[in-house]
């Protein structure tokens, strides 16, 4: 049993693209709405993207890329934050944090599709040296 679910787990974490197809899927069988249901699963893939992306970068670089996804992470908040306070005044710090979320899981998706392909090359070059 504990080997399934490992399994399970493991393939969700390492293709993300299942969660999201899945959240949509479900989604359209209760009948929602088809705009928010794209941000609402770009909302709950995100947390499976930062994982994905740290498995396949580690993968590939081995040690260390946990330090720079966390910093790259961080300062994008950050600077979500400045541009925000100084357009407005007075700024709503959830909706800072859905664009911060939604910004994550656009640059995370790129990120990942990035490693997945130089992931590939890299094993298809060490198979013809």
């Amino acid at each position: 049993m504990n080997e399934v679910i490992s399994g399970l787990l493991g393939t969700i974490i390492l293709f993300p693209l299942i969660v999201t197809l899945s959240y949509v899927v479900i989604m359209r069988k209760m009948g929602r709405a088809p705009a928010k249901m794209m941000g609402r699963a770009a909302d709950v893939t995100t947390p499976f993207l930062f994982f994905a992306v740290y498995v396949v970068a580690h993968a590939i670089f081995g040690d260390g890329p946990g330090w720079l996804i966390s910093g790259i992470a961080l300062v994008i908040a950050i600077v979500l934050i400045i541009i925000e306070r100084l357009r407005v005044k007075e700024f709503k710090i959830l909706r800072v944090l859905q664009r911060a979320w939604r910004l994550y899981f656009l640059v995370l998706s790129f990120a990942y599709i990035i490693l997945i392909a130089v992931g590939v090359i890299k094993k298809i070059v060490e198979y013809v040296a």
